[in-house]
């Protein structure tokens, strides 16, 4: 198969490929797709149903997550001292 004959493989090794090898593949495959248009349907409902004004909570922080900063900030903390010692 020539070039002439498959368009626009410019590439000898391209020009011996057939045809549905050279076409695009989709982004998603339609599984995918469809999970995605899903998701997206139920953010909007999501989002329809959060757009009723709530009150914002006082506490923006909670004890839980001065814990775990505390445990991540002395972890690194003896890590930085026991590689430097």
């Amino acid at each position: 198969m020539s070039t002439a004959s498959f368009g626009t493989a410019n590439h000898p090794f391209r020009a011996t490929l057939p045809p549905r090898v050279l076409l695009r593949l989709p982004v998603f495959e339609p599984e995918v797709q469809a999970r995605i248009d899903a998701a997206a349907r139920s953010a909007e409902v999501q989002q329809a149903a959060e757009s009723v004004i709530t009150p914002p909570s006082r506490r923006w922080i909670n004890r839980a997550e001065i814990r775990d900063f505390l445990l991540a900030y002395t972890a690194c903390f003896l890590a930085v001292s026991a590689w430097l010692s």
